[in-house]
Parts: structure tokens; C-alpha cells; sequence
């Protein structure tokens, strides 16, 4: 059903030097897609992008930092609600005694 048959495979080219790979370069049509040269206003916008991705990281960094700090911060003001309520109950209840207190040391 299957067979072994292996696929002989041509040799791999020789990289070319850096001369002959200039010299393809320098004899390139400006149309051909292979060896497109890039003009001064592209490499600006590209420029201009990376730029524009390097901003918009640090606002996403940055973002991304305070949205930490609010879930701190949320959470630590909760805990610090509950820490009030518990401490208001405390002072109501010894506000009571003491009243209940004062009461009774005048009733006697």
C-alpha cells in the first residue's frame, strides 16, 4: 500500500556573497517586489508607527498599573468599611454601659 520510495532532492544553492547580493540590489527594478526599496517617507511612517506602538504601549502599561492600584485600593477600603463598622458597634455598646452606668449611680 505505501511505498518507500524516497524523493531525491536537487542540492541546495550556495549563498550568494555580499557583492553579488548588493549588486542584485543596485541592478533591481524599483517595481520588482523582491528587492523593493524603501523610500524616505515609508521608512518615516513606519517610524512614526513604531513610535505611535511604543506610546500606546506605555498607556496600556500604564493603564494596566493603575487598574492594579484601584483593586488595592478597592479592597483595602473595604476592609478598612468592615474595621469602621465593627469599631462604631464597639463604641455604641461601651456608649450604652457607660450610660447604663451613669444611670445607676444616680438611682443609688
Amino acid at each position: 500500500m505505501f511505498s518507500n520510495k524516497k524523493n531525491n532532492l536537487p542540492p541546495r544553492p550556495h549563498i550568494p556573497d555580499s557583492e553579488h547580493i548588493l549588486e542584485d540590489l543596485n541592478n533591481a527594478p524599483i517595481d520588482d517586489i523582491a528587492f523593493k526599496i524603501i523610500n524616505k517617507d515609508k521608512a518615516f511612517e513606519e517610524h512614526s508607527i513604531n513610535t505611535n506602538t511604543s506610546d500606546t504601549y506605555q498607556k496600556v502599561k500604564m493603564y494596566l498599573s493603575i487598574k492594579q492600584q484601584l483593586k488595592y485600593l478597592e479592597t483595602t477600603l473595604a476592609e478598612r468599611e468592615q474595621q469602621l463598622k465593627a469599631d462604631n458597634e464597639e463604641i455604641r455598646k461601651l456608649a450604652d454601659n457607660i450610660k447604663k452606668q451613669a444611670q445607676a449611680a444616680l438611682i443609688t
